[in-house]
């Protein structure tokens, strides 16, 4: 069977178009990621409590929230993803300094978190907690 050279054109641009955007990679935009670096770590959120005595400790409790990479020069969104429910994540990037930009699910102003500056180094997941504010004292 022939084909057109007008659809081997348009298969051929496809498939250029889904490989400059990252299809199949699920952590976010760009170019695939080697798994033996990263980021993993957890999210928490503190206790909530208006005081904290040694009697009554006020455990931070995870909290599941959505985690932007942002990284290189100028600085872009590499990667995405969202903590499980126990606040847990792990995110394969290569080498380099990273900014992680984390927000709460609910879209509501409490809990906050600051960004969080990461070195990832080759061979390796740097370990982080993010630590959310629950803004209550």
């Amino acid at each position: 069977m022939k084909c057109p050279l007008r659809t081997v054109l348009a298969v051929l641009a496809l498939a250029v178009a889904l490989s400059a955007a990252g299809c199949g990679d699920s952590h976010g935009a760009g170019s695939p990621t080697p798994s033996d670096s990263g980021i993993k770590g957890r999210t928490l959120v503190d206790g909530g409590c208006p005081m904290v005595r040694e009697d009554s400790p006020c455990p931070d409790r995870p909290l599941r929230a959505r985690l932007t990479i942002t990284g290189g020069s100028p600085e872009r969104t590499v990667a995405e993803t969202t903590s499980d429910a126990d606040g847990h994540f792990r995110i394969s990037l290569p080498p380099g300094t990273y900014t992680i930009r984390p927000t709460n699910l609910t879209g509501a102003m409490t809990p906050i978190a600051q960004p969080v500056s990461v070195t990832v180094k080759g061979g390796r997941f740097t370990m982080i907690v993010i630590s959310f504010d629950s803004g209550i004292r």
